[in-house]
């Protein structure tokens, strides 16, 4: 659940906290303004809080649209009054068994597959782990990354999850696990995906 505060400056400007949240959370008001009543107003939640120190107005729970979509909402009692609530996907992970064909070896991914999605920017990547086993699940090669030449690319610019890219220099099952944290405090533990790099 995310906070909205309703503030007022030295020079008399009423702002309403933009804030960012994912599809999941629900967000409330509260007025920090000790001069006057507010009325947030949006198409799913309509609550009208007095002057502070009122207590928090109910909670809204958020209509879940397209990726990535902006609430822009209004106070009834003052028409000059604006807020913005930036709703964004859930933080998931995502094609965990990269299997549907052989990824040959010493030769380019054919092409950046999405590992993570949803969430918002920046991303960042801890814990990275793997290791890699042949035909008899026999462990020849393991530790800190994503397997050998490979690695993970987070879109830091356009919210666009995480993707896995590289040129796999190593012949057999390729299993490996990461954390993620983003921008909006979600966080992803510990999934376990796999690839399988054959020599063809």
């Amino acid at each position: 659940m995310k906070q909205i505060n309703i503030t007022r400056d030295s020079s008399g400007n009423v702002t309403f906290e933009e804030v960012s949240i994912d599809v999941t959370e629900n967000v409330f008001f509260t007025n920090l303004d000790t001069q006057a009543a507010h009325w947030p107003y949006l198409a799913f939640c309509d609550n009208q809080i007095g002057p502070a120190p009122s207590p928090n107005s109910s909670q809204c729970t958020v209509v879940q649209q397209p990726p990535i979509f902006q609430f822009l909402y209004g106070c009834k009692l003052h028409d000059n009054e604006r807020g913005i609530i930036n709703v964004y996907p859930q933080l998931a992970a995502v094609n965990q068994a990269l299997t549907p064909a052989p990824v040959p070896v010493n030769k380019p991914l054919v092409k950046p597959v999405q590992v993570v999605s949803g969430g918002k920017s920046p991303y960042t990547i801890t814990g990275q782990l793997f290791q890699v086993t042949d035909d008899e699940g026999k462990v020849i090669d393991s530790g800190s990354g994503v397997g050998p030449g490979l690695q993970l690319i987070p879109d830091q610019q356009k919210n666009g999850g995480i993707t896995i890219a590289g040129t796999p220099t190593v012949v057999g099952k390729y299993q490996f696990t990461f954390t993620v944290n983003d921008g909006l405090g979600g966080n992803l533990q510990q999934n376990q995906y796999s690839i399988q790099v054959t020599s063809s």
